[in-house]
C-alpha cells in the first residue's frame, strides 16, 4: 500500500489558541488513514479510513519521506 505523509503548516495564530500541526497519512484512495503526532516519529493509524477529515482552510506540504523512514 503506498502511503502519502502531509505535513500541517496552516498558521493557527488567529484563533488565539495554541493548535499543533500534526503530519497526515493518506492512502492511495486519498483517504485519511493516519497521523504523526507533532515532536513525534510514531505513526498512529485508525480501525478504517476517517471520513470525518477535512483539508478545507488548511495548508500542506508533501513529505518525500516513506512510511519506513517512521516508527
Amino acid at each position: 500500500m503506498a502511503l502519502t505523509y502531509l505535513k500541517e503548516i496552516t498558521d493557527w495564530s488567529d484563533c488565539g489558541c495554541n493548535i499543533p500541526n500534526h503530519t497526515y497519512i493518506f492512502n492511495e484512495k486519498k483517504q485519511n488513514v493516519g497521523y504523526i503526532k507533532t515532536g513525534t516519529r510514531k505513526q498512529i493509524f485508525y480501525g478504517k479510513p476517517s471520513k470525518l477529515f477535512s483539508k478545507s482552510r488548511r495548508k500542506f506540504v508533501q513529505l518525500k519521506k516513506t512510511e519506513s523512514d517512521y516508527d
